[in-house]
């Protein structure tokens, strides 16, 4: 009887780009072609000019040493992706192709579609939000770890920010669906990557106070501002301590019709019509706060 063949999956997020039936494969290669064959991986489907690939990793040798190492790195990735039927590296002529068969999942592509797809409108579902959940599981390794390239860090950096997205619209919508517990923990996730995302801080802080863990919220406010305090030397934001005043004062005190006293001068009456329709919904369901206070605030 023959043998199923493996299933073949990128992953570019981790130690092991390519995997076989969700296991590590161990191409045998290092140093500039394991590199090259990142870079690949990174552009399935483009064709790159040799000239190119030659001068961004081995910018430091002669013309003819850097011909040299591309036609040897391009040898040894080709033998290493004979028993990988679903990539080949197509290198005829002056440009370079890898060629990735379209059943072949790409972690950091999944990511990038998912995100771009709900932040069009794409209806958000339990079904989306599930796929949203493991692709942020599956992708919470450090893009390329191991590697410190300049094209890597913008890279990584593109990608974090996509993730940071990612994790703000699934806690918005769990939420909004009165699951906060589950909702709390994607932000502290999110907090754990980018603290200084304050936007993300005053949600969490709304989070545990609709969660009923209002002390929890203060502390919460103290702990970050102590950060900033520590990390930037400065301040959170006068939005961000007005929120706090609120749940400190506010939400037990219907006469709190005005903007907090940490106000910046000439800014408290911008805020105030805010912070009285807030006061008109507090008798509300706990979901009807969440949002009301999402609306305002973020």
């Amino acid at each position: 009887m023959a043998s199923l063949k493996a299933v073949t999956s990128l992953c570019l997020f981790g130690a092991y780009s390519i995997r076989l039936d969700g296991k590590p494969c161990h191409l045998g290669i290092s140093g500039a072609t394991e590199k090259l064959l990142q870079y690949l991986l990174i552009n399935q489907g483009v064709e790159i000019r040799r000239e190119f690939l030659a001068d961004l990793f081995w910018r430091t040798s002669s013309p003819e040493r850097q011909k040299s190492a591309l036609n040897s790195a391009i040898w040894r990735i080709k033998r290493q992706l004979v028993d990988i039927g679903d990539i080949d590296l197509d290198c005829k002529g002056h440009k370079v192709q890898l060629k990735v068969a379209s059943g072949v999942n790409t972690d950091t592509r999944e990511l990038s579609d998912i995100v771009h797809n709900i932040s069009l409108d794409e209806p958000m579902n339990e079904k989306t939000a599930e796929r949203l959940y493991r692709v942020l599981d599956e992708c919470n390794a450090p893009f390329m770890e191991g590697f410190m390239d300049d094209w890597i860090l913008t890279e990584r950096e593109r990608l974090f920010n996509i993730q940071n997205r990612g994790m703000i619209i699934l806690m918005q919508w769990l939420g909004q669906r009165r699951r906060y517990e589950d909702a709390l923990e994607i932000g502290r996730r999110l907090l754990v990557a980018d603290p200084s995302r304050e936007a993300a801080q005053c949600e969490v802080m709304l989070l545990y106070v609709v969660n009923g863990q209002r002390a929890q919220a203060l502390r919460h406010y103290q702990e970050f501002r102590r950060w900033l305090k520590r990390e930037l030397d400065i301040e959170p934001m006068p939005e961000t301590k007005a929120l706090y005043d609120y749940i400190r004062m506010g939400i037990n005190n219907e006469k709190y019709q005005s903007a907090p006293k940490s106000a910046e001068p000439g800014r408290a009456e911008s805020r105030t019509p805010s912070f009285s329709k807030l006061l008109g919904v507090i008798d509300r369901s706990r979901h009807e706060l969440y949002e009301a206070l999402s609306s305002q605030l973020l």
